[in-house]
């Protein structure tokens, strides 16, 4: 059957409904049927595929086992896979990258609908078409080799679909808004089995959602359509003060980040191990508009902070290499970017070694984070070494990619609610994979602990990208205002809650 055709029809062949049945066959689904219904591929246990089809970014979720990953080729394929879903009451998630923190794009005994084969990208004069399967970082080479950019991420493994999804931050952002600022249109399948063209007039409560709802719920977006942005060369310079200083640099730096001209990027890095005592922090800064207004923003940070620098470099280079820089893949080839889930044929040689991890976020007001708060941060740092274990590595990053033109949109814009805040912060455990239940526990721990110890000065509002399973409140923190609207669409669009996950709308 031609895609056209399953457009129109907005739903499964009927050999493939014949075959599934109107309630649960006395055997279970037939993914035979299903896979002989779409032009795509499924991936089912016992297949020689099947170990490297099932997995996600990170390996605490290797032993979740999904009754069958598929492959679509199109959107039609996708309304197949979403109509046997439905009409077998199999459980289904779609996938993107395979980076869901909390391991949500995967579920036992389900079906994942892993949209990696639709990963083409045409440029189309300053707007782009890119497919839901395509990662960051082929995004980001093909695009800057034609001077245009998007405000991305910098992980280049992550998928465009759920950084787009969930609002989407980056180094451009404060220049250029939000990824899903930058979104004109999309082709999403929704649980009906419908092959929607949304756009703000066609479908629009269901283009202001998918702007912030985060991946996982709503639709299975298979393309985007985005206005692009100039990519030119960046200046970025590398800084470090004397540890003794930290407590002074973060409170010089959230008052900086208030007159921080909108083309600079900036983030305060602690990266610490166990054992010895804890290097100071880092602080990258990107200008945009070149070496000379980095210059000047540089020297206005030192005098906020009161001292300069022990040690700094500043570089110029093309958009694509900046970005591979700070993502720490500079060093890398493209076959060492681990994918998860893809295929023979597909997978890269010479992977990198997969660490298990969990996170945190908060967005922070202009309010920022006190002195108490301070002192709780560099704390956390110092406690790391007395109360993990060596083999894992923790890491606190504050960010400054939101106010400019972020924050420009109202609240109610888009899904993407967190549109007044200044900076924000994450905080990462990273443990070996073959860590012990007790050690993992410890690094839990220790990640909890700072969590908790920053709640007096918190705004109570984290990154929907950022699925923490721990968040109380998760429904204001990731959406506030917009969540009663965002309910309305989702009982819309899937009143009988195809998509179901611990934090679904």
């Amino acid at each position: 059957m031609s895609l056209r055709r399953r457009q129109l029809l907005g739903s499964a062949p009927a050999a493939v409904l014949a075959a599934v049945g109107a309630g649960v066959p006395p055997r279970g689904p037939d993914f035979g049927a299903l896979a002989r219904g779409i032009d795509g591929r499924v991936v089912l246990p016992g297949d020689r595929d099947y170990a490297e089809a099932r997995q996600l970014f990170q390996p605490r979720y290797d032993a979740v086992a999904p009754a069958a990953v598929a492959y679509p080729a199109h959107a039609g394929d996708v309304a197949v896979c979403l109509d046997f879903a439905r009409r077998s009451a199999v459980p289904v998630v779609p996938r993107g990258g395979g980076h869901s923190y909390a391991g949500w794009s995967t579920r036992a005994d389900g079906l994942v609908v892993d949209v990696g084969a639709m990963a083409g990208l045409a440029v189309e004069g300053t707007g782009v078409r890119i497919g839901a399967g395509a990662r960051l970082g082929d995004v980001n080479r093909t695009l800057a080799g034609r001077g245009l950019g998007l405000p991305t991420g910098l992980c280049p493994t992550v998928g465009i679909a759920g950084l787009t999804l969930g609002g989407g931050l980056g180094l451009a952002s404060r220049a250029y808004g939000t990824t899903s600022d930058r979104l004109t249109g999309l082709t999403a399948v929704t649980p009906d089995g419908a092959v929607r063209e949304v756009d703000a007039a066609r479908d629009p409560d269901l283009f202001w959602a998918l702007r912030g709802a985060g991946g996982g719920n709503l639709a299975v977006v298979t393309e985007f359509r985005f206005r692009t942005h100039p990519a030119h060369d960046c200046a970025r310079a590398e800084l470090r003060w004397p540890d003794a200083d930290s407590a002074a640099l973060l409170r010089g730096w959230q008052r900086w980040l208030g007159g921080l001209p909108e083309p600079l990027w900036s983030r305060v890095e602690f990266l610490f191990e166990a054992g010895p005592p804890p290097p100071p922090p880092t602080v990258y800064v990107l200008c945009l508009d070149g070496r000379a207004e980095l210059e000047r923003q540089l020297t206005r940070l030192a005098d906020l902070v009161g001292t300069p620098p022990q040690d700094s470099r500043t570089t110029v280079a093309g958009y694509e290499e900046t970005l591979r820089v700070l993502s720490g893949c500079a060093e890398r080839t493209a076959a060492q970017c681990h994918l998860p889930g893809t295929l023979p044929g597909r997978t890269p040689e010479g992977q990198v070694g997969r660490d298990a991890y969990a996170a945190r976020s908060d967005f922070w007001s202009r309010a920022g984070l006190p002195d108490p708060g301070i002192a709780a941060v560099l704390a956390a740092v110092r406690r790391y070494a007395r109360d993990v274990p060596p083999g894992g590595f923790g890491v606190v990053q504050f960010t400054g990619e939101c106010g400019g033109a972020v924050n420009r949109p109202a609240a109610a814009d888009t899904a993407f609610v967190h549109r007044d805040s200044t900076f924000l912060t994450q905080y990462l455990a990273y443990w070996p994979q073959a860590a012990a239940p007790d050690d993992t526990d410890r690094h839990q721990r220790w990640l909890d602990g700072l969590w908790q110890d920053l709640r007096p000065w918190a705004s109570g509002r984290a990154y929907q990208n950022y699925t923490d399973p721990k968040l109380p409140a998760w429904r204001e923190a990731y959406y506030g205002s917009n969540l009663a609207r965002l309910e309305e669409v989702r009982r819309a669009y899937d009143p009988g809650r195809l998509f179901r996950f611990p934090q679904a709308i």
